[in-house]
């Protein structure tokens, strides 16, 4: 294969990353992959069209799919993503010349794909015509939502049916924003003007967050990893509502907690600094080849309480606890902006394959639980079914178990994120932080 210009490789690289999506490779891990390869402006450039067009695809796909003889989904991997990245730079990059967005595109197409002329006519004529595509209409809402906002119609209906299509829309229109990037100070090892000044040494941009004592939010930086507090174990890259739900548990210093489903082990850190590394934290994590990563991360952060243990959730049966946090495994709707891979990987049946598997871990894990007892189930998805309806079931058939009032755990601005029923929930009232469903029980003396 004659290889490509050296101008080319980002963009080489991010069809590489879109063809791996579409086999199931989570882009993530694969923009990650590329930091040893790229400088950052490169990497910036990757990332940025690389969940460009997974946040845009329904939408590039429908413009496409005006002047192509046949559905652009009947061509080849590659030659679909190649379609794609250039299509997106034509329709959403104002910075990028049209002839840069397409010639690169064919020079990729004689290389990767199997028809570059069909490349190359089809990304011109969308040139020529971008301002004169149609697009659904509202008289079919679900439809127009879904290319609009690029989400998938059958998760489109579901918020429909929930929250009406304005709340709908607005909804989909934060999805497609780019996450912000929030870091949980470590308590045990700086204090957080001390890390702001730290971080801003190093040419990050800082600035305060809504609700989380701890959060601060990195509006720009050379690379979080490349910061002197990173390697200092100064901070933990964490979303504000999932700093909430660490708090929500409050660990005293000395108890006994487990972590039902710690890996890559930042709420189990979270604990330990809210426990002031005193005390004794279980780590649970099935999947073995996970327990790296929290180990890992322990270290770094200079805790020591935290014991990782490989086990199952829900037959695991070691000792007794103080307190417990289950964050359950989920389809992950709640996360869908920094992650938007998951709305063409992920199914209704998603939700539906994962309510009995929380149901056995809350069952099995309220079994560890000292009388007096807290424990924490969260999860970062959007549905009833794998929330309260999943909490609703637990207390229906265990007595001793009441659902408690988490406000006095959060801080005081946190508290309007509780319901009328007790339920902690970010989604959809804010659209800053993920999707985070969470519920404090207690057991009865």
């Amino acid at each position: 294969m004659k290889p490509l210009n050296p101008i080319d490789k980002p963009r080489q690289q991010a069809l590489e990353i879109l063809r791996s999506v579409e086999d199931g490779v989570f882009a993530d891990v694969l923009l990650e992959q590329s930091r040893r390869a790229f400088d950052p402006r490169d990497i910036a450039f990757i990332t940025e069209i690389v969940y460009g067009v997974l946040r845009n695809r329904e939408r590039i796909d429908w413009a496409l799919n005006r002047f192509s003889k046949n559905p652009i989904l009947k061509t080849d991997t590659r030659t679909r993503a190649i379609l794609r990245l250039g299509a997106y730079q034509l329709l959403f990059l104002d910075r990028v010349p049209a002839s840069a967005a397409i010639n690169t595109s064919v020079e990729l197409a004689k290389h990767h794909g199997k028809i570059p002329g069909y490349v190359n006519g089809l990304l011109r004529n969308l040139d020529r015509n971008r301002n004169a595509i149609t697009y659904p209409g509202a008289e079919d809402p679900v439809r127009r939502l879904s290319v609009l906002y690029s989400h998938p119609e059958w998760l489109v209906q579901r918020w429909i049916s929930r929250f009406g299509p304005d709340t709908t829309e607005a909804i989909l229109r934060d999805n497609n924003r780019p996450a912000p990037l929030v870091i949980r100070m470590n308590t045990l090892r700086t204090k957080r003007e001390e890390l702001r000044a730290s971080l801003e040494s190093d040419g990050a941009k800082v600035s305060e967050v809504k609700y989380s004592p701890a959060g601060l939010a990195l509006e720009s930086s050379p690379g979080f990893r490349s910061l002197s507090a990173f390697g200092n174990g100064w901070f933990f890259v964490q979303d504000e509502a999932a700093q909430l739900v660490g708090m929500m548990l409050a660990p005293k210093p000395g108890e006994t907690v487990l972590d039902a489903c710690a890996a890559p082990g930042g709420k189990a850190t979270h604990l330990a600094e809210l426990m002031k590394n005193e005390g004794t934290i279980v780590a649970l994590e099935k999947d073995k080849n996970r327990i790296g990563r929290i180990k890992e991360n322990i270290d770094r952060l200079g805790v020591t309480i935290i014991r990782p243990e490989v086990g199952d959730a829900s037959t695991y049966h070691e000792g007794r606890f103080d307190k417990i946090l289950i964050d359950a495994p989920c389809s992950g709707l709640g996360v869908l902006r920094r992650h938007p891979d998951g709305r063409w990987t992920k199914t209704e049946s998603s939700i539906f394959e994962r309510c009995m598997l929380q149901k056995n871990i809350l069952e099995n894990c309220a079994g560890l639980l000292k009388p007096g007892g807290a424990l924490v189930y969260a999860t970062c998805t959007t549905e009833p079914e794998e929330n309260e309806k999943v909490i609703i079931d637990f207390l229906a058939t265990r007595s001793g178990f009441t659902l408690d009032d988490p406000r006095p755990f959060l801080p005081a601005s946190a508290t309007k994120l509780v319901d009328a029923e007790g339920f902690f929930r970010t989604f959809p009232g804010e659209p800053g932080m993920d999707g985070f469903f969470a519920a404090r029980m207690v057991r009865k003396p």
